[in-house]
């Protein structure tokens, strides 16, 4: 359909209305039109399906034109999605005013005109203004006293005025210290130096500001005024307080200042006691201010286009005739802390960083209190369990944040939405919420499955430790046979470089040199001795430099599928009802099918054994070495091993049955001892481990390599 121009009336309003396509050819028959002295303020654009490049340039220059004239922005009715996103897209949706029906554009456009004197106040003897809206709403006046530099989204910020700092961390905020302003999206700044700045904020609710005192005005404001003689705003907001009987108010001004244009001032006045910058007012060049429509987000949209670069103090500055004025009353201070978030975090857990913050504040933003209870603290990211409570006080459904450097985040949010979100994995974690602050990005777990208020979340590490070993065990079997089935079950055979696939140094370049700070140059030797089992060991740090290279192009058949990568007890919770949820998918990609049990085997023979409480090295390490020297097949464990708990022997067995069943019984060893080398290497670097402990862990790497040697030796490359 071709373009069809139409122009109507509509309650004595004339309507321009489009309909079909604004295509090139379109355009061109368009412009004379546009180009005319009496171009309808409303468009009716609800059967307007299609908007060209050249149209755009068309409807810009039309809306360019109109503003220079200083007339009002065109109202669009019945937008259509399709248009709306060229909009969008292109940047300049922000230009027009939209309304969702015609009805409503009609209504609209009787404000759009400079504000009339429909009720005229004489707020002092002989200097009148003229009230243009009066709502009376009660609004509060939110207070940060003394707030330590805590953060506040500028989302959450309608007028305010206060003393702060830009910046995620805290030190850097206070090192540039500022009195600040901001209302709908216009933030100005004046530094302890003399120097100004005024910035736009495209996506205040994104961005943050950290505070050591601070006012704010909520909801919107009771008054909007033009101001009919010259007034000082010391006069104004005490003739004000006296008609409104409301002892704080704030003041948004803007006012005519030929030929610079205009400026726009914020003010606070009320009794005195708070540290806070008096008047400080923002040069809008260019801007007429009798153009300006009457609604307030309107005039802030079109403010936000003539904002200068710099904020000067004006403590009692003379508003001239023709001033507007939007007033916001409120009788108290309040406390902020009981209308934004508060975070609850336990002592003594996981280390809280600026950013976490900010992250948190950012994810949970929808309530008014989350407890914070951390789950793991590993060597880049920290994972925490979230308890959140709505304003009324109502406990929400339990969700996992995890906080960690943009790379691995990034992975794993990839990694979720190519193996997690296509498949169905019992009660799987969903909707990744993403927030970046500074150099942390924190992701927030949603479940499917949590049912109600009383669910709760613990991982199986937690109810391990708390002696549920045995149901552990079972939701082990659970897990790997049902929830994660999708993944391990569509395993299919091929070669696969497995000595690049499972090197620790992937995760843990750094590996090497810690392993030379414990164990001095003992890594460097070809075997080791070892004491307690009274022979020599094949070195495990020298295989892995010289031999993994050597092997690195080396194929060996085995089942390939999608696995977890760090598959330990913290990243898998159960609720109430023992329903399984797995978290952290950094490391999930396509591997040895095999390696997300052989990841657990340390966990449980290595990373929980304890020589302090009476474990003897020497029996445990001969223990190691009959699991290892075993001349039974690889998925087999021996009936009962000396220093080993029966428990942990037989959760062993299970991990490698379980293995098994999936690779195949007549796997390549390779394809389950190499990810259990992968992850039995790297406890050296655990430093919340003893040290006996950490250096004992070489040695049951050595009778890994020792096993591996017997079994490789006719693939050595």
């Amino acid at each position: 359909m071709d373009l069809d121009v139409t122009t109507l009336s509509v309650d004595g309003v004339p309507v321009l209305r489009l309909a079909g396509r604004l295509n090139n050819t379109a355009a061109r028959l368009l412009e004379p039109v546009l180009a005319g002295a009496e171009v309808p303020v409303v468009w009716d654009v609800a059967e307007l399906g299609y908007v060209a490049s050249a149209g755009l340039r068309v409807l810009l220059t039309h809306e360019q034109r109109r503003r220079k004239a200083g007339a009002p922005a065109t109202v669009l009715v019945g937008l259509q999605p399709a248009v709306a996103e060229v909009f969008a897209i292109t940047g300049l949706a922000a230009l027009w005013r939209q309304a969702p029906t015609l009805a409503d554009a009609v209504a609209a456009v009787g404000g759009v005109a400079a504000p009339q004197a429909a009720e005229r106040l004489e707020l002092l003897p002989g200097r009148w203004v003229a009230v243009s809206a009066a709502a009376g709403a009660s609004g509060e006046l939110l207070q940060w006293q003394d707030a330590g530099w805590a953060a506040a989204s500028l989302g959450d910020l309608r007028l305010s005025l206060g003393r702060g700092g830009l910046g995620v961390r805290r030190e850097v905020a206070a090192a540039r210290e500022a009195d600040f302003v901001f209302l709908g999206g216009l933030l100005g700044l004046a530094f302890a130096d003399g120097e100004t700045d005024a910035l736009v904020v495209a996506d205040p609710a994104r961005q943050y500001l950290r505070l050591a005192q601070a006012c704010s005005f909520t909801g919107e404001p009771g008054l909007a005024l033009t101001l009919q003689a010259g007034f000082t705003v010391g006069e104004l907001a005490a003739a004000l307080a006296a008609h409104t009987g409301k002892a704080w108010q704030g003041l948004f001004m803007v006012a005519p200042d030929a030929p610079q244009g205009a400026a726009a001032s914020l003010a606070l006045a009320g009794p005195a006691g708070l540290a806070l910058p008096g008047v400080l007012t923002l040069p809008l060049p260019g801007l007429e201010v009798a153009a300006l429509p009457a609604p307030l987000d309107a005039v802030l949209t079109q403010l936000q286009g003539h904002a200068g670069d710099a904020l000067v103090r004006a403590d009692d500055a003379l508003l001239p005739p023709g001033t507007r004025v939007w007033v916001w009353s409120a009788a108290t201070l309040q406390e902020a802390g009981a209308h934004t978030l508060a975070v609850d975090i336990p002592a003594g857990g996981a280390a809280y960083h600026d950013e976490t913050e900010l992250i948190v504040r950012s994810l949970y933003a929808d309530c008014r209190q989350v407890k914070l209870v951390p789950l793991t603290g590993g060597f880049s990211a920290t994972t925490w369990q979230i308890e959140s409570f709505d304003a009324q006080g109502r406990r929400l459904l339990p969700t996992v944040l995890k906080v960690g450097p943009p790379a691995m985040m990034d992975r794993e949010h990839d990694a979720h939405e190519r193996y997690v979100g296509p498949f169905v994995l019992n009660n799987a974690s969903i909707g990744l919420g993403r927030a970046v602050h500074g150099e942390a990005v924190g992701l927030r777990y949603n479940f499917v499955g949590v049912t109600g208020d009383a669910s709760t979340l613990r991982t199986l590490q937690r109810r391990w430790i708390e002696g549920d070993g045995d149901i552990v065990k079972t939701l082990h079997r659970t897990l790997a046979g049902q929830t994660l089935r999708p993944w391990y079950g569509q395993a299919r055979t091929e070669p696969r470089a497995l000595y690049v696939d499972h090197t620790p140094l992937r995760l843990f370049p750094m590996l090497p040199e810690v392993a030379r700070g414990v164990l001095g140059d003992l890594i460097d030797a070809p075997t080791l001795p070892c004491p307690a089992l009274g022979r020599d060991l094949p070195n495990p740090w020298r295989f892995l430099a010289e031999v993994y290279p050597r092997r690195a192009s080396l194929g060996i058949d085995c089942k390939v599928g999608i696995t977890h990568g760090d598959m330990n007890l913290n990243n898998v919770l159960a609720d109430e009802r023992d329903n399984l949820y797995v978290i952290d998918f950094s490391e999930t990609r396509e591997r040895s099918v095999g390696s997300d049990f052989a990841r657990l085997e340390p966990v449980f023979l290595i990373e929980r054994t304890d020589f302090d409480a009476g474990t003897d090295e020497a029996e445990w390490l001969r223990g190691m070495e009959q699991l290892y020297a075993s001349a039974q097949p690889w998925h087999e464990v021996p009936a009962a091993l000396p220093g080993i708990s029966a428990y942990h022997r037989d959760f062993v067995a299970q991990l490698r049955e379980l293995a098994a069943g999936y690779l195949g019984h007549d796997a390549a060893e390779e394809a389950y001892l190499l990810p259990l080398l992968e992850w039995t290497l790297p406890i050296i670097l655990f430093g919340n481990r003893p040290l006996p402990l950490r250096r004992a862990s070489t040695w049951v790497a050595a009778l890994i390599v020792e096993r591996l040697q017997r079994c490789g030796v006719s693939r050595a490359a």
